[in-house]
């Protein structure tokens, strides 16, 4: 566990943060790249991240002051806490949802190609889970539940799940499962990519994918993370973010399913191969165009 990766006088590099930035980052280049080879101006994409940044921030504590307000209340004042967003204290799923609520105002507003640009955008956001919560392991959070299980992990004793909160003596195993939810992410990944390529048949597709799947999957997990007291949910049977993750799922369908109809019924069903090769025509196109333009410039240097 390296919650604080360097420090220099009053500026802390923290691990968490960096990874954050890091999947940010990533997942903009690779969304712009991906528009560029369909066809689209990747600078829609630069204006959507801003969105999406800031969208995710604002979800994501809110998310967590809403369904941790009485370890805000202590404070005596709870909302003056809330902006303290550096003390820590986010939810990935407010992040989620934010973000996605604020994608699709954005691209209707600007009347971009919504279902186009969310199924670009889409292989980013498990990318993206895969690197933040690699940040989530150095720093401790996130943890599972105590184990007997060869995939559990002992914890520095000064960890987070070790405390009077969570009543977990040091030295107890605990799931990994900032780990496990690391590797279904880059799988995700992998997985939405090869969707695109083999069998989309329609704008929206990868994007519903996404959805169901990321819902389905924290549905699993939260069974194995560690559950505090204010997030059981129906008599303890399941916890919030369960309940959370059950409407994404829906959501997710639903949009699978309305699509897929709509696609027929206009007929716009896509063919694969033929939506591949286009792109393949377009990277090679760019990467001629780049030659193009280095021997040009090697020609004027002479």
């Amino acid at each position: 566990m390296y919650p604080t990766l360097l420090q220099c006088g009053p500026l802390t590099l923290r691990a968490y943060g960096l990874m954050l930035a890091a999947s940010f980052i990533a997942g903009m280049l690779l969304s712009a790249r991906r528009a560029r080879n369909r066809g689209i101006d990747p600078r829609h994409i630069y204006d959507l991240s801003l969105v999406i940044l800031i969208a995710a921030i604002v979800g994501a504590r809110l998310f967590h002051f809403v369904f941790h307000y009485e370890a805000y209340a202590i404070t005596g004042e709870p909302f003056l806490q809330l902006l303290r967003i550096w003390d820590g204290g986010l939810m990935l799923f407010g992040g989620f949802t934010f973000a996605l609520v604020g994608t699709l105002i954005f691209l209707r507003i600007k009347k971009l190609p919504l279902w186009e640009i969310t199924d670009i955008v889409a292989p980013a956001v498990p990318l993206g889970m895969g690197l933040t919560r690699i940040g989530c392991f150095l720093n401790g959070c996130c943890f599972g539940r105590p184990t007997d299980s060869w995939l559990g992990m002992v914890f520095p004793n000064n960890a987070p799940a070790y405390s009077i909160r969570t009543g977990i003596l040091p030295g107890t195993p605990v799931l990994p499962t900032q780990l496990f939810e690391s590797a279904f992410g880059f799988a995700l990944f992998a997985i939405l990519l090869l969707v695109e390529r083999k069998w989309k048949r329609f704008h929206g597709m990868i994007f519903g994918l996404m959805v169901t799947l990321f819902g389905a999957w924290r549905l699993f997990i939260e069974e194995y993370r560690y559950r505090e007291d204010d997030m059981h949910a129906l008599d303890g049977l399941l916890s919030k973010n369960q309940v959370i993750s059950l409407v994404i799922v829906l959501a997710g369908l639903a949009i699978l399913v309305w699509r897929w109809l709509h696609a027929r019924r206009t007929d716009g069903l896509l063919d694969p191969k033929a939506e591949w090769a286009a792109v393949e025509e377009r990277i090679a196109k760019a990467s001629k165009d780049r030659s193009k333009r280095s021997r040009a410039k090697r020609g004027k240097g002479k």
